[in-house]
């Protein structure tokens, strides 16, 4: 936490996101659902993605670029494999409910495969992932967005972050949970290093003459996970891309070099989400797989740390200890994000308990 942030309580902040989404004409289970998943982006320390990010939703409907009354209208369907069409809808509560078809389905036949088009952002690809958990499934989840990515060798951004999120349960030990985007980091970092006048690490970033910088306000583009060729751009590039390919021309619409974002004039962005979700037991016993997860998580967790690091960690386990800090302390929340938060109330006409 940094010195100057303040500690906002889950509730006041989930409450306030619900009244915010239903005083623009989110009805008021789409409200809730949205505001379930941008909170969570806070909770679990992923600022990136959080109620930073919620003047951004609430731009976009305004505009009138989001369909607040969609129907998630079903294109093709296996026992195995569902297509869906979001009707331009509000992305988080049409990615929830395709995430619950997704796991309905895997429950009946062992495996399923959802592919999403004509939705929106989606706040965090984990959320959706984790929901597979609670139902006692592995859970994928992944989608595309506004082009900001660099491919490796190439000098504007074709695709987009691309995240992927998987989430895998164990026995006695914590889940493992992978929430990553494949370009080196996610727009958001640059955006939380501009709201604290701090430089960015060399590779994060191209300036608009296509060389890497360190000036977050300079920052156009984002590298490929790896960055720079050397160090393996070609890797976080071909993952990217196969995002891109499940999430746009599998699911029936278009790539990151084609999805609009906030950079682009207003017109509905055409974003597209992929989601898997499987039984353990389609594979081999549940119990004996526990077992084994148990036993690789638990190793990989006691492993000896390298000079200067306190311990070793498993993908999730940062995200579980900020949300058992933060259900109980409060969320941290930068100044110029509680200015943002108190202009944007005023605009609504909503009280800022914050």
């Amino acid at each position: 936490m940094g010195q100057n942030e303040v500690r906002v309580p889950v509730d006041t902040l989930h409450a306030f996101v619900v009244d915010a989404f239903r005083r623009v004409g989110v009805p008021d289970d789409d409200a809730r659902i949205s505001a379930d998943i941008l909170i969570a982006s806070d909770v679990r320390g992923i600022e990136s993605h959080g109620v930073p990010r919620l003047r951004g939703y609430i731009t976009r409907i305004r505009q009138g670029v989001i369909n607040l009354r969609p129907t998630l209208r079903v294109l093709a369907e296996t026992p195995a494999t569902l297509a869906l069409d979001a009707d331009n809808g509000l992305g988080m509560p049409s990615a929830y409910r395709a995430m619950q078809r997704c796991i309905a389905k895997a429950q009946q036949t062992g495996f399923c495969l959802t592919t999403v088009r004509n939705s929106n952002h989606f706040g965090i690809a984990g959320y959706y992932a984790t929901m597979a958990l609670e139902a006692g499934l592995c859970g994928v989840a992944m989608t595309n967005a506004t082009p900001l990515v660099v491919p490796a060798g190439a000098r504007d951004p074709y695709l987009s972050t691309a995240p992927i999120a998987v989430a895998i349960p164990a026995g006695e030990e914590p889940p493992f949970v992978l929430d990553m985007a494949t370009s080196t980091v996610a727009w958001g970092k640059i955006e939380i290093a501009q709201r604290e006048g701090k430089p960015i690490p060399r590779g994060w970033a191209y300036d608009a003459d296509g060389e890497l910088t360190t000036d977050p306000f300079t920052a156009v583009a984002l590298t490929p996970l790896g960055a720079l060729p050397e160090l393996g751009a070609h890797k976080g590039y071909g993952l990217g891309l196969f995002i891109e390919v499940l999430c746009g021309p599998l699911a029936g619409g278009p790539w990151g070099y084609h999805v609009a974002g906030s950079r682009s004039a207003p017109r509905p962005s055409g974003t597209g989400h992929a989601f898997m979700a499987w039984r353990i037991d389609a594979f081999q016993p549940e119990d004996q797989f526990r077992a084994a997860m148990d036993e690789m998580l638990r190793t990989l967790r006691s492993a000896a740390p390298r000079p200067g690091v306190a311990r070793v960690l498993v993908p999730g386990d940062p995200e579980r200890e900020a949300e058992a800090d933060r259900r109980a302390n409060g969320i941290p929340l930068h100044p110029k994000v509680l200015d943002d938060l108190r202009a944007l109330a005023a605009e609504l006409d909503l009280p800022a308990p914050f």
